[in-house]
């Protein structure tokens, strides 16, 4: 703890004018300007204090002054104002750590008040095993001196020209380690990286027997949900005091407010701690009968977490040339998967692998691979190189069962290895155990809702589509067209244009986009955008203006019922030719 003056303490004006002076420095720093809630709420907290504020602010205020909820707040159930001005003085040690300072400003706890502390005498380096606070370079000279004596000086300057010679090793050994790690990708494969870290704090709520009772089995049904995905680790919010064992990437925190008649607001917000920002929140209003299941925010579950999560995206957004081994090689993967680029596939082929030399039984990276192997195959069926993309591809998903039988990656894996093998029974029964074990997965009911539609499972089917999109709309992908197939056939050609339009611009120029586009326009009687949206697949696939319906389809379509059913849609809407008449 640093040391304050006890004694001849400046008065209020003074304590106004560095107070001042220091929210302009806090404010242009890239923490704050990172971080706009807790910037605001600091502003607010600066000038009560600076317009004459002679106690400090009360948690309504900075509720509804700062934070910007309703009039009808109520601090008695709702901790908000609290928890945010924790992490406000998270923030401002972050900064203070990083900064040389004669003075800072800090909120004491237990109060809503800004308060200046003062160094009795400038920070100095710790000796070893020492607790003291050192100046940001490390040197004595960084802040004023307090008036050291003269054998003060000499020693120090002696301990100055004792160790000068080593400067230049010490700049030459950061430089070189600076530049290992720029560049030491280039020269090897670099240490596989694990997934993020989330920490799940426990929600507040009001203190009745009831709320404490609500907020633990919010946690629990968050916890459960949570832990089934692959990309994402967890661990509980560490208790107050208590020393972390490893540095949260992200934090989950929840509030319930509950009403007399008894309906709740529960409301998620997911932070990224390393820049105390906050990039998702979602807030539900359940009634009574959904409490104390929770069952309303499995979405969000998969939402966070997924393997097209917002963790994910963030990651993906953050770092989008990371190939390295180990989590980012299966972020990447994920992307990828709606948008194949030759280059890219290379690329995630190379670190799967990577990360299989590392961990050779790892069921989550083998499910990759292997599913990234069966796109070779499909690129190249009825080819020599086909075969053997296929039979890796089933011998990638067999190895991912055998060391993931109780594993949703290892059940999938070959589930679609059955699929592909056209054994509808094999594939169905695998990924119905893999859903029963990750329910919450977008991905995972998208792809089995397809498998079910074309092993003739369509109410299943439609059913398990229209969940993939419940779960998460953000990357639909394939599964959002074929339901917008289904829907069309059915008549409904206003709700299956209104699928399509919610596709996010990338899986737009997907061949299944444009393919069941053209479909839906053509039934809507606009005929000539249909037909200019199948000269852009003919362009697409490289096939000649004439070509059958079943041959073009045929270049990004794998079960031959699918590919009849699109060919005669095709036909049927008029959007080519009928077969009789070509």
């Amino acid at each position: 703890m640093d040391r304050t003056t006890t004694n001849q303490l400046p008065g209020r004006d003074d304590d106004d004018r560095i107070i001042a002076a220091e929210h302009e420095r806090l404010r242009a720093s890239p923490l704050f300007t990172r971080s706009p809630v807790l910037s605001r709420l600091l502003q607010f907290l600066v000038e009560h204090r600076l317009n004459g504020g002679r106690s400090a602010p009360k948690a309504y205020a900075i509720a509804t002054e700062a934070l910007g909820r309703n009039a009808d707040f109520d601090p008695a159930v709702d901790s908000y104002p609290r928890v945010m001005v924790g992490r406000l003085r998270t923030l401002l040690d972050r900064y203070y750590a990083e900064t040389a300072w004669v003075h800072r400003l800090r909120v004491p706890q237990g109060s809503y008040e800004i308060v200046v502390q003062r160094r009795a005498s400038p920070p100095v380096r710790p000796a070893a095993g020492d607790d003291g606070v050192s100046s940001v370079d490390g040197s004595d000279e960084a802040l004023p001196p307090s008036r050291p004596d003269d054998r003060t000086v000499s020693a120090r300057r002696s301990r100055g020209f004792r160790w000068l010679w080593i400067v230049p090793l010490v700049a030459f050994a950061l430089a070189a380690g600076w530049w290992a790690s720029a560049n030491w990708g280039r020269l090897t494969h670099s240490a596989a990286r694990p997934v993020p870290l989330l920490e799940i704090a426990m929600p507040q709520s009001g203190d009745t027997p009831v709320s404490r009772a609500l907020a633990r089995a919010l946690e629990s049904r968050l916890r459960d949900g949570l832990r089934r995905f692959d990309l994402v680790d967890l661990r509980s919010a560490a208790p107050a005091g208590a020393a972390s064992s490893a540095r949260a990437d992200y934090r989950l925190d929840a509030s319930i407010v509950r009403t007399i008649d008894g309906p709740a607001d529960v409301t998620l917000v997911l932070n990224r701690l390393v820049d105390q920002r906050t990039i998702w929140s979602q807030q539900f209003h359940l009634a009574k009968a959904e409490m104390p299941e929770f069952a309303a925010i499995d979405p969000a579950i998969a939402q966070v977490a997924g393997d097209y999560g917002i963790i994910v995206r963030d990651q993906v957004q953050r770092n989008p040339d990371d190939f390295a081994p180990g989590y980012p090689c299966l972020a990447q993967f994920n992307r990828i998967r709606q948008m194949r680029n030759p280059q890219g596939v290379r690329q995630i082929d190379a670190c799967l692998r990577a990360t299989l030399d590392r961990k050779p039984n790892d069921p989550v990276a083998l499910n990759a691979l292997s599913l990234l192997r069966f796109g070779d195959w499909q690129a190249r069926r009825n080819t020599p190189d086909g075969a053997k993309a296929f039979a890796e591809a089933r011998s990638l998903a067999l190895r991912a069962y055998e060391n993931g039988a109780g594993t949703a990656a290892g059940l999938f894996a070959m589930a679609r290895a059955n699929f592909y093998g056209r054994n509808c029974a094999g594939g169905l029964a695998m990924g119905d155990g893999a859903l029963r074990l990750n329910p919450y997965d977008a991905d995972l009911a998208g792809f089995m809702g397809l498998f079910k539609l074309a092993c003739g499972h369509g109410a299943e089917g439609e059913q398990l589509l229209q969940r993939s999109l419940d779960l998460d709309s953000s990357y639909p992908g394939v599964p959002a067209v074929t339901l917008a197939f289904v829907r069309s056939q059915a008549g409904d050609q206003e709700g299956a244009m209104a699928i399509l339009d919610r596709v996010p611009s990338p899986s737009k120029m997907e061949p299944q986009y444009l393919l069941i586009r053209s479909i839906v326009l053509a039934r809507q009687g606009h005929l000539p955008e249909a037909r200019a949206g199948w000269q852009r697949l003919l362009a697409f696939t490289k096939q000649p203006a004439n070509a059958a319906p079943e041959v073009v389809l045929g270049q990004f379509m794998i079960t031959p019922a699918v590919i009849e059913r699109a060919s005669a849609a095709v036909r049927e809407s008029g959007i080519v030719a009928p077969a009789a008449a070509r």
